[in-house]
């Protein structure tokens, strides 16, 4: 990356850019890498509710990207991100503190937990209504896939030492407490990620005479190749969402594997996220982002089936967990950063950050359904009892219908036909909600 060329302002901005995500994308880490699974399995939440609170978050904020993204260009997107990120400690505090209040009142166990991950999804809603529009005044275009790949992988080698400490210090059944300190210290990195956002530059106010909500998501349709793209994310996030989860739920409850074994599932897919970082952003900057969603697509369907063949492979559960993890943290990540890549080319001009936004609603929303259908699923075959580690099941399932939906990738537009490179390097930049959080 060259950073010469660039004005000092910004250099400092980047580089406050990557410390804040490292705190932030900490306690992200810590919600979707499996730490509140295992907490929640220690609390002796079923397998079925515990999908429901996992997909709660998406969900939820898929309700509120859209109308947020929109308020935020109006009262002000670093406004929006400091009430945010405050909601997210807030919210996290309180799930942190939810085993002690269910220890002297077990009915508020639930409550407690409900009303944290509430308080921490709103509270992220709002930080992330602005954050890609905020960084399209502050990164390149022209390094735009290698910066974010910096910045993904920096934070995600922070995440990484963490869990890879927890793994060496948590037992095979951990005691509550282990991981309310956790959460907690999740809770404190998000007060020091408030230091560094203070330091960004705002992003300016719009010159385009307001237009209230319902106009501007109007126009956002109008972007060439917007609304094929938005097909195309949702029936893979349908399917893709939720395939960590099911490895890891399959791991502790199908074979039960202790908590520390499960950790390492998550340095495995952490490891192999920094691969796809290191590769996958040269790739979207030589040959485009269409190229690699379609290697995701079979890194996807291998690494979903791999777990559910361990016996077929002669593989040890735990081998068959690290090697179907790190294929999986190799497939996201490359997606992530194609994501991003595909989202510069389509959400541009003064509607970007509805048009990030609506991106942002549309993975909540396929995260979100695709886990509370799946739940149910795990529910009914565990009810019936018809057959012995339900989530094997699922997953083969999985692995089969990303491979169907590779015919989608139609739907997905290819920058060489739309703009020249000179034009390309001119277009303004931004990402998406999957490319930073996932």
């Amino acid at each position: 990356m060259d950073w010469s060329s660039l004005a000092p302002e910004r250099r400092k901005a980047l580089r406050s850019v990557i410390v804040a995500q490292c705190f932030g994308m900490l306690t992200q880490q810590m919600l979707a890498g499996g730490l509140l699974l295992l907490y929640l399995n220690t609390l002796g939440v079923a397998p079925s509710g515990i999908l429901v609170v996992l997909n709660l978050a998406p969900f939820l904020s898929s309700l509120l990207s859209v109308p947020l993204g929109w308020a935020s260009d109006r009262v002000g997107i670093k406004r929006f991100g400091a009430i945010g990120n405050f909601g997210m400690f807030t919210g996290l505090s309180i799930v942190s503190l939810a085993a002690s209040v269910g220890h002297f009142a077990p009915g508020f166990l639930m409550p407690c937990v409900f009303t944290g991950l509430v308080i921490h999804t709103v509270g992220a809603a709002f930080f992330n209504s602005g954050w890609f529009s905020l960084l399209s005044h502050i990164v390149p275009r022209e390094l735009a896939g290698r910066y974010f790949g910096l910045l993904r992988s920096t934070w995600q080698l922070v995440a990484l030492g963490f869990f890879a400490l927890s793994a060496l210090l948590f037992s095979p059944r951990t005691p509550t407490w282990a991981y309310q300190i956790a959460l907690g210290l999740g809770a404190l990195a998000l007060l020091f990620r408030e230091y560094f956002y203070r330091s960004l530059p705002d992003a300016p106010p719009s010159r385009e005479p307001a237009k209230n909500l319902f106009a501007s998501v109007k126009l956002s349709f109008q972007l060439p190749g917007f609304l094929p793209y938005l097909g195309y994310l949702l029936l893979l996030i349908l399917v893709t969402g939720n395939g960590q989860d099911m490895l890891r739920l399959s791991a502790v409850r199908g074979c039960g594997l202790g908590d520390n074994r499960v950790l390492f599932l998550t340095v495995s897919s952490m490891t192999g996220s920094l691969l796809g970082f290191t590769i996958a952003g040269k790739w979207i900057d030589r040959l485009g982002p269409r190229p690699v969603f379609l290697a995701c697509h079979f890194g996807f369907s291998l690494a979903l089936s791999l777990f559910p063949l361990r016996d077929l492979l002669h593989l040890d559960p735990f081998v068959a967990g690290i090697l179907a993890s790190l294929l999986l943290g190799l497939s996201s990540s490359s997606l992530g950063l194609a994501t991003t890549a595909q989202s510069f080319r389509v959400c541009t001009g003064t509607q970007r950050t509805i048009a990030y936004a609506q991106i942002s609603a549309v993975q909540g929303v396929g995260s979100g359904l695709s886990g509370f259908a799946l739940a149910g699923v795990v529910h009914h075959l565990g009810s019936a009892q018809l057959v012995r580690n339900p989530f094997d099941l699922i997953l083969i399932g999985l692995s089969a219908f990303i491979l169907l939906q590779i015919a989608g990738l139609r739907l997905v537009r290819r920058g060489s036909q739309e703009e020249t490179p000179h034009e390309s390097r001119n277009l303004p930049v931004g990402g998406t909600a999957l490319a930073a959080n996932k």
